[in-house]
Formats: C-alpha cells, sequence, structure tokens
C-alpha cells in the first residue's frame, strides 16, 4: 500500500456555499406606483436643498457649535439628515401629500440645531 501525503482527497473538494439569505423589504418606496415614487424623489431633494442650506452654517469657520471641519463629514450628514427626515415625514403623510412648507423648514431646522449642538464645538462623526 502506498504512503499517502498530504490530506485525504475528500478535503480537496469545495464545501457546499452557505444559501444566502432573502433580502429584507425596503421601506415601502419599493411598492409604490410610479407617480408616488416620483413624488417622493421630488420631495426628498427638495428637502436636501433645505438640508444643505441649514447646515451650510456649520460648515463655515466663525461657527461655534457642531463645526463640520471636512467635506465627507457635510456629504454624510447631509445623505444621514435627509434620508431620515425623509422617513420622518413618511410616517405622517401619505408619498403623494409630501411637500416641503414652511413649517416643515422651521422643524427641521430645528432638529438640525439640537441635533448638531450635541456634538460640541467640533463635529466628529460616530
Amino acid at each position: 500500500m502506498p504512503i499517502q501525503r498530504g490530506r485525504p482527497k475528500e478535503s480537496y473538494e469545495s464545501p457546499q456555499k452557505p444559501q444566502k439569505m432573502p433580502k429584507k423589504a425596503e421601506p415601502a418606496e419599493k411598492e409604490m406606483d410610479p407617480a408616488a415614487k416620483r413624488a417622493l424623489n421630488d420631495f426628498k431633494s427638495q428637502l436636501a436643498k433645505v438640508v444643505v442650506g441649514i447646515l451650510g452654517k456649520y460648515n463655515k469657520v466663525d461657527c461655534k457649535v457642531g463645526r463640520i471641519m471636512d467635506s465627507k463629514d457635510f456629504k454624510y450628514l447631509a445623505r444621514k439628515l435627509t434620508h431620515g427626515l425623509t422617513e420622518k415625514e413618511m410616517q405622517r403623510k401619505a408619498p403623494g401629500e409630501l411637500c416641503v412648507t414652511d413649517s416643515l423648514k422651521q422643524r427641521v431646522k430645528q432638529y438640525i440645531t439640537s441635533y448638531m449642538s450635541k456634538f460640541g464645538p467640533i463635529y466628529h462623526r460616530t
């Protein structure tokens, strides 16, 4: 009987790959009709402009609380706040009813001000 060197032949076969888990369902955005999706995207882009406008003052040199030092942090915050605020508004209203009003702008400004005040003088991504 010849001497076997190394591993037995069975171990060279690759094990079966584990089965992929089905993806979780995304928020209601995937199940919307095209008109509602378009309305939601329009709302999200208008809200993004408001958020960027409000965050702009935290990007300036003379900012005392929550100063954003890096453009990557600015983009991250703008995206995070826009998506979060969109989700909050979708809980309150149907996608077709969403619109940027003065009262919404006031609430967004209040929310961002309180959010940025948590970070002290300089914003650090957590």
